[in-house]
């Protein structure tokens, strides 16, 4: 069988941590089985950001000397990073990767995980919140997302190079807790005539699930709002995502999840989609409709921390969180506050 050498992309916010920390610690398992992962620079989580960077530079001497040359073995190659994503968008990167591949013997493949759009946007609304990126509510993000970054979410029209591409095969799977585990998903596509009961090492469930729950969510526009009312510059920041994780994974805060779209603004959003991702859907799955690939579509519990129903201990607990929070972002990045400002030395 012709080798492949297959692009997991993404997307975004489609447990790629996950992914990319189980395809590494299984790797030897893989290469027994015909596939084998390259050596990543990160081998703590299996990325391969900067591969993902030459494609999007179209730098691809840079890229041949990571792919190395052809091995003498009919071994499958698996690169994993959701950065590859934007590049494969680009029809210029999409061209000039096929043709170097096939250079090297190999056939390219890609595979991209998607996810319901309101699920999505709360998402990415959480991590940017996560990261002290802005202090918005859901409703004026969502909002924000309809007027700038419409393209990120209608499918139909962001993979329509690689729908029309007749040589390259692309494989979109459906991301969502119905759609069990997305490691598990990857590997099904990869038709590697697998054996049963292969012996997968487990991975850390952890990493697919790092939303920091309602009241890590509260905690960090809390935090946020504080910075940006003393005029610090968010841009400056660094490692914003140990902050919030120092005090959510050890609460398990994880457990009670943050969504904050109600029913009406669930389905206002998915009209606007509608369109798009029924013809998607029957273009790639051969369904009738979006539902008929995401049956279980009832609207999540709209869940956010409602300071009236917590005791006034939790209150004050969640209250000296935010200033150790406040502090330790302070004591690490000292060039992001500006001088004289609210609990900052001369």
């Amino acid at each position: 069988m012709e080798k492949q050498f297959i692009v997991h992309a993404g997307t975004h916010k489609t447990a790629s941590t996950y992914i990319q920390e189980r395809l590494w610690v299984n790797r030897k398992i893989l290469y027994g089985h015909g596939l084998r992962l390259l050596k990543p620079r990160r081998t703590k989580t299996g990325q391969f950001t900067e591969l993902a960077r030459f494609l999007k530079e179209q730098d691809y001497p840079a890229i041949e000397d990571e792919l190395g040359r052809p091995s003498s073995d009919d071994q499958h190659v698996v690169v994993s990073a959701e950065q590859f994503t934007q590049p494969l968008l680009n029809s210029a990167c999409v061209d000039g990767l096929q043709e170097l591949l096939e250079g090297f013997g190999y056939r390219l493949k890609i595979v991209i995980f998607l996810r319901d759009q309101p699920d999505y946007i709360n998402s990415l609304y959480v991590q940017e919140v996560r990261r002290f990126y802005h202090s918005r509510d859901l409703p004026s993000f969502t909002k924000r997302c309809r007027m700038r970054r419409a393209h990120w979410f209608d499918y139909d029209k962001m993979f329509s190079y690689l729908l029309d591409h007749e040589s390259i095969q692309v494989n979109f799977l459906p991301y969502g807790s119905g759609f069990g585990d997305p490691f598990l998903n990857l590997i099904n596509c990869f038709e590697l005539n697998l054996p049963e009961g292969v012996g997968w090492v487990a991975g850390n469930s952890g990493k697919s699930n790092d939303q920091p729950g309602v009241k890590g969510v509260w905690l960090a526009l809390k935090v946020c709002k504080r910075m940006q009312e003393i005029g610090v510059n968010l841009k400056l920041l660094q490692n914003q995502s140990k902050y919030i994780r120092k005090y959510s994974i050890p609460r398990g805060w994880s457990d009670v999840r943050f969504f904050g779209m109600r029913p009406k603004k669930v389905r206002k959003i998915r009209k606007f989609y509608k369109d798009g991702n029924d013809r998607f859907a029957r273009r790639v799955w051969g369904k009738d409709s979006w539902s008929d690939v995401y049956p279980d579509l009832r609207p999540q519990v709209f869940n956010v921390l409602d300071e009236s129903v917590i005791t006034d201990d939790e209150m004050k607990e969640m209250e000296y969180n935010a200033e150790q929070v406040f502090l330790d972002i302070k004591i690490n990045n000292p060039l992001a506050f500006p001088p004289f400002s609210e609990g900052v030395s001369d």
